[in-house]
C-alpha cells in the first residue's frame, strides 16, 4: 500500500455487509454514507464513505461492501485490520474478478481483458482491451461455438438415422460451413501476433559492433538522451532499456553493449563481458532485432532469423550501398521507415484502429489452435469419406475448445494461472 488521496477496502461474500456494518455502526445500502470507522474496541479509526451492494447486483455477484477512507499505508492498514478482526480475510490475487467469473458476471475472456485495461501501455492497447472487455472476442467465440454445434447436430442426426443420409445440397452446405469455421479459427489464431503486440507491447533490441551508433540511434528513436554517447568505443557496458510508443504500440528499446572484433587488445574486460552476456539474454527474447552497421565488419544478422532488420547508421556521413536501411541519428533520415518496418516485422497490422476481435494471451491462442486443428481434421475426415462418427468426434472437440475460450468447462489450474497475474485488490 502506498500514499494516495483515497484508499478503498472492499469486501465480498456472505458476511461482507454484516462486517462493514459492524465497522460503521450503522446499516448500509447502495446509498453512500459518511461516518466513522471504528476498531473492535470502539476507537475511531477514520472518517470514511461506506455503501453496500446486495447480490446479485454487484461486480462479483455476491454481497459487496466498500469503505472509502483516506489514503496512506498506516490508515489503510488500520481499516484492513479491523475488518479482518471481525471475520474477513485478505483476498487472493484476482479473487474479486475470479468470483465474478464463477458467478457468471463475466466470462474468462472479459476477465483477461480487464487485466489488459489495467496494464494498457498505449491508447491502442487500451482500445483493444476495452473492446474485449465489452465482449467483442466473446461474441465471436460464442458465434463460432454455436455454428459448430449446429453442424455437429446435423452430423449426429445422420448417425442416429443412418437411412436418412445427407443429400447432395445438404452435404455441400455442411462441408462449406466446416471449412469456413476452420478458416475463421485459423484467422484468429494468426491474429495472435498482432493482438499480443498491441496488448503487451513489443521489445526491440539494437545490436552491433562497438561504436556503430546504437546509442545515438536509441536516443533519436526515443526523442531524448537516454544513452550516453561518446567517441570512445564501449561506452555502453550493460544493456539499457527505454520505453516509447510507435503507431499506438508500446515499444521497449534495448541498447546492448557493442560486440568487439576479438583482435588482440580489443577484448572486453570482465565487467563489459558480463554486460554483453546479459544483453544477449535480452536479445534472445526480443520480438525484433535491429542490427546496426556503420562499415566493416558487416553483421548480416543471420543468427537472429526472420526477426532481424538490417540498418546502416550514420548515413549523413556517406557510406556504401549495401542492402540495409540507411538511417541517421543526426538528420533523422530513415527513422520513420525504421519504425514502420519494426512494427510490421512484429506482426502488427499497419492500419490504426484495425482492432477487430483478437486473441491476446497464450491461453487464448492455444485454445484457438486446438479448435482450428479439430475443425481442419473434420474437413479432412469429410474429404476422405470417413464415417460420420469420426467427423462428429472432431466437431465435438472443436466446440469444447471454443467453450473453453470463454471459460466454460475449464479446470482450477487454468483459473489459477489466469488470476495469479491480477493484483490483490482486483
Amino acid at each position: 500500500m502506498g500514499v494516495g488521496g483515497v484508499g478503498i477496502v472492499r469486501l465480498s461474500g456472505p458476511q461482507a455487509v454484516t462486517i462493514a456494518e459492524a465497522v460503521m455502526g450503522t446499516a448500509l445500502d447502495r446509498s453512500v454514507r459518511v461516518g466513522w470507522a471504528r476498531s473492535v474496541e470502539g476507537d475511531r479509526l477514520d472518517q470514511v464513505l461506506a455503501f453496500a451492494m446486495r447480490a446479485p447486483a454487484s461486480f462479483t455477484g455476491e454481497d459487496v461492501a466498500e469503505l472509502h477512507g483516506h489514503g496512506g499505508p498506516q490508515n489503510l492498514a488500520a481499516l484492513l485490520a479491523t475488518v479482518v478482526a471481525r471475520g474477513a480475510r485478505i483476498a487472493e490475487p484476482g479473487e474479486f474478478t475470479r468470483r465474478a467469473v464463477l458467478n457468471g458476471k463475466l466470462d474468462l475472456l472479459r476477465a483477461e481483458a480487464l487485466l489488459g485495461v489495467i496494464h494498457a501501455g498505449s491508447e491502442r492497447s487500451l482500445r483493444l482491451a476495452q473492446a474485449n472487455l465489452g465482449g467483442k472476442l466473446g461474441e465471436v467465440a460464442a458465434e463460432l461455438e454455436s455454428r459448430t454445434l449446429s453442424v455437429l447436430a446435423e452430423i449426429e442426426g445422420r448417425i442416429d438415422f443412418p437411412d436418412d443420409d445427407l443429400g447432395i445440397e445438404e452435404a455441400r452446405i455442411v462441408d462449406h460451413e466446416i471449412v469456413e469455421l476452420a478458416r475463421r479459427c485459423d484467422e484468429l489464431a494468426h491474429g495472435f501476433r498482432h493482438g499480443r503486440a498491441v496488448q503487451h507491447g513489443i521489445t526491440v533490441a539494437l545490436v552491433g559492433a562497438v561504436n556503430a551508433g546504437k546509442s545515438s540511434l536509441l536516443n533519436a528513436l526515443v526523442g531524448s538522451e537516454r544513452a550516453i554517447v561518446a567517441a570512445s568505443p564501449g561506452t555502453t557496458r550493460d544493456y539499457l532499456e527505454a520505453v516509447t510508443v510507435w503507431n499506438g504500440v508500446a515499444v521497449t528499446l534495448i541498447d546492448t553493449a557493442g560486440m568487439r572484433s576479438g583482435a588482440a587488445g580489443d577484448a572486453p574486460d570482465e565487467v563489459e563481458a558480463r554486460g554483453i552476456e546479459l544483453g544477449e539474454k535480452r536479445v534472445a527474447s526480443a520480438d525484433v532485432v535491429v542490427v546496426v552497421n556503420d562499415g566493416e565488419p558487416w553483421n548480416d544478422g543471420r543468427r537472429y532469423g526472420d526477426r532481424v532488420l538490417l540498418v546502416r547508421s550514420k548515413a549523413d556521413l556517406g557510406g556504401d550501398g549495401r542492402p540495409a536501411l540507411a538511417t541517421s541519428a543526426v538528420t533523422g533520415a530513415g527513422l520513420d521507415e525504421l519504425k514502420q518496418r519494426v512494427i510490421s516485422l512484429a506482426g502488427v497490422a499497419a492500419r490504426e484502429g484495425s482492432e477487430d476481435a483478437f486473441v491476446t494471451t497464450e491461453r487464448q491462442h492455444g485454445v484457438m489452435i486446438s479448435a482450428r486443428d479439430a475443425l481442419a481434421a473434420a474437413v479432412a475426415a469429410r474429404t476422405t469419406g470417413r464415417v460420420a462418427e469420426v467427423v462428429a468426434l472432431e466437431l465435438r472437440q472443436a466446440a469444447a475448445a471454443l467453450a473453453q475460450l470463454r471459460g466454460n468447462e475449464v479446470g482450477e489450474r487454468v483459473l489459477d494461472e489466469v488470476f495469479a497475474r491480477f493484483c490483490i485488490g482486483k
